[in-house]
Formats: structure tokens, sequence, C-alpha cells
């Protein structure tokens, strides 16, 4: 039974059931079908873990479904059963052959391209710490601010490797399980007006950082601080009308240690969605899939793990710099230094989310096990 938890705690259990499975049968190749974000995740993680020949066979229902494309692990046109066998036979190649800076690149951009969002990068970011790649961090700060998304109805009408032809030049030609990825692929046709974009901002003073997904054109988001310590609670106050123009829904506790594992806050989501209310939200958990506004995310250090975050207050004004990439705020730091950081309950209980939530790394790192 998958421990209750976020995205991130799955992806981990995902992979050490994969890993356990493995280890008491003989597996001469993987072939993965199509799941979720955060369940295919954690079989790229056990993939690497095992060192196997590896071919996926995603179905394109989600934009975490190109990553195995740009990384090398699916065939474009060629049927993956067929293509597994034949690696299984000749061994090779390998997840170590495959996985670099080069394919995580391609992966990186055609995942933003394709519309995935900050949890695209944290589970990118676990791949390259289990890879061994170091500087992913870098290459993410340099590659997503400039990777817009292309249109949604151009997606649903196109495949992962007509998304890949379309990004051209801009990718890496790396190995893939049949042979170059760019002699894979066929000419596809530019995709239409791109819209949302991924932008990081910093506090100078603390070091914190958040992932913002904005429209484009925006170039700053403000807001007073309406502050909850869980989703639970911000969910209440919007549906009791709580919430007007102007606030900013600051969540804690649903970061890596806090959630734990990442908590994705679709219940406030829908709850904004159906009270029509537009009102940038900034957590140190994880933006739904597919929502209107702006939300920031990602809040690193964490608000469980003592963060700026947990020092905020209702009433705090908060400032985010999308041009200088800079959180703004008119309290002072002395006085943010005073404050007692807000505590927040075990979530985690025992067993395995417990021990995760002692050691997982920050979600721009990959949430994983430290």
């Amino acid at each position: 039974m998958i421990p209750r938890g976020g995205v991130a705690l799955e992806r981990e259990w995902v992979a050490d059931q994969a890993e356990v499975f493995g280890s008491i049968v003989r597996l001469d190749a993987l072939l993965v079908g199509p799941a979720r974000t955060e369940d295919l995740a954690g079989l790229l993680l056990a993939a690497v873990r095992f060192d196997l020949p590896t071919v996926f066979a995603p179905d394109g229902s989600q934009p975490f479904d190109v990553v195995p494309h740009a990384l090398g692990f699916a065939s474009s046109d060629e049927d993956p059963a067929e293509v597994v066998v034949e690696i299984a036979r000749s061994g090779e190649p390998r997840p170590s052959e495959l996985i670099d800076n080069f394919s995580l690149a391609n992966a990186l951009r055609a995942g933003v391209a394709a519309g995935g969002g900050p949890e695209l990068l944290v589970h990118l970011a676990a791949l390259a710490h289990e890879a061994g790649v170091v500087g992913f961090d870098q290459m993410v700060r340099v590659l997503v601010p400039e990777t817009p998304e292309v249109a949604s109805e151009w997606l649903r009408e196109h495949n992962a490797p007509a998304l890949l032809s379309a990004l051209g030049d801009t990718l890496h030609d790396v190995p893939t399980v049949t042979g170059k990825l760019k002699e894979n692929l066929t000419p596809s046709s530019p995709p239409p007006d791109r819209h949302a974009r991924l932008v990081f901002v910093r506090a100078r003073a603390s070091g914190a950082e958040a992932v913002c997904r904005v429209r484009q054109g925006v170039t700053e988001v403000v807001g007073e601080c309406r502050v909850f310590g869980s989703e639970e609670d911000a969910v209440s106050a919007v549906h009791n009308g709580e919430i007007g123009e102007g606030a900013m829904l600051v969540v804690g506790g649903c970061g890596p240690r806090g959630g734990p594992g990442l908590l994705r806050l679709d219940d406030l989501g829908r709850a904004l969605q159906e009270a029509a209310l537009e009102v940038p939200v900034l957590t140190d958990g994880l933006a739904p899939d597919d929502v209107a506004g702006t939300w920031i995310s990602l809040f690193t250090p964490e608000a469980a793990a003592g963060g700026v975050l947990s020092l905020l207050r209702d009433g705090d004004p908060l400032r985010m710099d999308l041009t200088e990439g800079r959180i703004r705020t008119g309290i002072s730091a002395s006085e943010l230094e005073n404050r007692e950081p807000t505590s927040f309950p075990d979530r985690a209980g025992t067993r395995y989310a417990a021990r995760y939530a002692r050691t997982a790394l920050p979600a721009l790192e990959g949430a994983g096990f430290d």
C-alpha cells in the first residue's frame, strides 16, 4: 500500500518497490507502459538503478510522457515490444549510456514546452541525482526561463516525436534505443503561439527561492499574505468567502518534509476555480495541473524546515518581481528574525513516510532520499 503523502513520496515508493521486485525476478530488459507522472518518474528511477536496457511506451496523455522520448528510452515509430526484445539481446543501450547532461537538457526543454510545470523540474532533478549527473540545478535555471509552452491545442493533435521535431536545433542529437534522436524524427510544422512560462524568483537576504508559473506579459505578482498551515484550511477559507481580491494565499507545510513528499494542491485549485477567484498562491508544495492564475510553488527552504515561509503572517505585503527574479517584501530582516516559526503537525507518521520526511532533499534537488 502506497504511504500517504505527496508526489515525490509516491515516486520514491514506486522506485523502491520496482527495485525490490527486480531483485527477486531475473530481468533482461524493462518495458514500461503509460503511468501517472509520479509513477512513471519512479519507474525511470528504477531503470537507472537496474541499468538494464529499457524501453518506454507512453501514450502521450500527459506532458511528462515526452520525457522518455527526449531521454532516448522511447521509439518514435517502431513497436516498443520489438525494440525491447532487440536491445535485451544486445544488452544495450543502458540507462547509464543514455542519461547525461545533454539528454536531460532535451527532457527539460521538451517537458516545459509540453506544459510540464514545477513537478517536471522535481522529477528530472531526482533522475539527475540518481544518475550522478552534476550541474542539473544550473541547467534548470538557464533553460527553463527561456522555454515557453506550446499551445495545448497543438499538443492534443500531435505526438511527442512531433514536439521534439518542432523544437529542432534547440535539442542535442543524443543516442536513443533506436539510434540517434534526430535520425528518427520527421519534419513537423512549428507550433502556434506560445503562452505560459516558468520564472525563478529569489529573496536576496535569505536566499529563499521559488518557481512562478505565469502567463506571458506578467511582470510582477503582488498581494497581501493570507497564511495557512494546510491546504484544508486554505480551501475552507475560499469556500467561506474569506479571500478577497488583492490577497496572496500562502500555504505552508506542503513541501518534501512537511507534506510529506510534496503535496499537489488539487483541492485548492478546484476551490478557487469554483469560486471564480483568481488570486496568486504561494506554497512550498506543488501547483495542480492545468490551473488558471499565478502559482508560486516549490518555495525553498520549506516551511516545515523553518524557512521564510514559516515566518510570514497575515497582512505581510509580498511582491514577486519577475523581471529581476526577486522576492520583495516590506517586512524588515530584523522583524522576520524576531518572529517564531510556525509549527506544523507531523503528517508522516511512522515507517516509510517517516524515514522519508527525516531525510528528504529539497524540492529543487529532486525531493528524494538524501
